[in-house]
């Protein structure tokens, strides 16, 4: 793909301008590792330089937190590219693969790894999250459900769709240390078992089993234990292809309060 750095540059700044305010929303589409990778590629070559590596070299702009002014859908984005507007950004002729290459590597969260996922429609996979996925049960998004799994209301800001993904499918390995089971002993006999959020030098903090925050100083714990274990279940075989692409397209839209 011929292009002047002028024009590319051009390119990028006018997609950042159109970016900032509301999350756009993803079609339901397949992402395919070799469209996410090959998107990689074009936005090193092309968006790089004015976007950054993360995405958020432009003001008020986050690529990979899916932050756009006037974008909505995917062909939003593709149609934006394609006949530019009146604001001042020119039209650019890309082939097709191409634009769906940089679709799908801006809606990866910008994953170079390439983890190939399916967002479905988020309103169906609300309904799933409430209902048939129990995940209110142990997780809580804008202050409704269960403390005892980690807190999901800007989950879709945090975790990019494939390592969401991975949490659904693989709990064991999609697991972030910090939210690691914890099993402490202390110096006064107590056993207390939760869920790590968070640790410094001097205490950790966790949430036990009744849902209560504790905070706990390092020289009062004797036996303190890591475990290497989920309590997520794997929803693999237990939701059809549909029902976990409508579950992972509503975890993608949970951006915060």
């Amino acid at each position: 793909m011929v292009r002047s750095s002028r024009l590319a540059g051009r390119l990028v700044f006018w997609m950042g301008m159109l970016c900032a305010g509301a999350p756009a929303l993803a079609q339901d589409h397949q992402y395919s590792a070799e469209q996410i990778q090959a998107g990689y590629r074009l936005y090193t070559g092309q968006c790089q330089l004015c976007h950054g590596a993360n995405g958020d070299g432009i003001a008020s702009v986050n690529l990979a937190r899916q932050q756009f002014h006037t974008v909505v859908t995917d062909d939003d984005i593709r149609k934006m590219i394609t006949t530019g507007n009146t604001a001042g950004m020119p039209p650019f002729v890309l082939k097709p693969e191409e634009l769906d290459a940089l679709v799908a590597f801006v809606r990866s969260g910008l994953d170079q790894g390439g983890v190939p996922f399916r967002l479905g429609d988020a309103g169906r996979g609300k309904a799933i999250y409430d209902g048939k996925g129990g995940c209110a049960a142990c997780h809580r998004v804008a202050g409704m459900g269960s403390r005892a799994a980690p807190d999901l209301t800007d989950v879709g800001f945090i975790r990019r769709p494939g390592q969401m993904l991975t949490s659904l499918t693989e709990p064991l390995k999609g697991t972030m240390p910090i939210n690691r089971p914890v099993t402490i002993v202390t110096k006064d006999g107590r056993t207390i078992h939760g869920r790590r959020f968070n640790e410094d030098t001097f205490s950790v903090q966790l949430i036990d089993a009744q849902e209560k925050m504790l905070s706990i100083q390092k020289s009062d714990i004797r036996q303190y234990d890591v475990g290497m274990t989920s309590a997520m279940p794997s929803y693999q075989g237990k939701l059809d292809s549909d029902e976990m692409a409508d579950l992972l397209a509503y975890l993608v839209s949970l951006k915060g309060q």
